[in-house]
């Protein structure tokens, strides 16, 4: 019996220090954690239900139709890593747009694929309806050639 509970009480505290989730530096009502979510649902967590949850429904359509994170990553956002940081750019905000119903962010993006290390850099647009933010659309890196 002790030890019935004993290896409960270890499963427990196991489960607890799993991981919870990405490590996003914002409040979870702002477009940054979504933004980064999204980013985070499809490259590290490979996990595309995820990333259409938080997206408009045009944009949640034509994820499904490539039909895995992996596809959706590589031939829409021309886009591969192992393991990815999303990070969002504060500077490309201004205060005053926080509280308008959209947002254009600049995320970027940085981690490994095969061994080499991977910078990249996406615009993100949000749009606010009924207090929640979704991704619009992913535009391409700004400073791309």
């Amino acid at each position: 019996m002790k030890s019935a509970i004993l290896s409960v009480f270890f499963l427990v505290a196991l489960i607890a220090c799993g991981d919870s989730g990405p490590d996003i530096k914002s409040e979870r009502s702002s477009p940054e954690y979504n933004a980064s979510l999204y980013f985070y649902s499809l490259l590290q967590e490979k996990d595309i239900n995820a990333a259409m949850e938080i997206s408009v429904p045009k944009l949640a359509r034509v994820m499904k139709s490539y039909g895995s994170a992996k596809q959706y990553t590589r031939n829409v956002l021309n886009m591969k890593f192992d393991t990815v940081k999303v990070e969002i750019d504060h500077g490309s905000r201004s205060v005053r747009k926080q509280y308008g119903d959209s947002a254009v962010l600049n995320v970027i993006l940085s981690g490994k694929y095969n061994g080499n290390k991977v910078n990249d850099m996406r615009k993100i647009k949000m749009i606010k309806h009924k207090g929640q933010w979704y991704v619009e659309k992913v535009l391409d890196d700004p400073w791309a050639r």
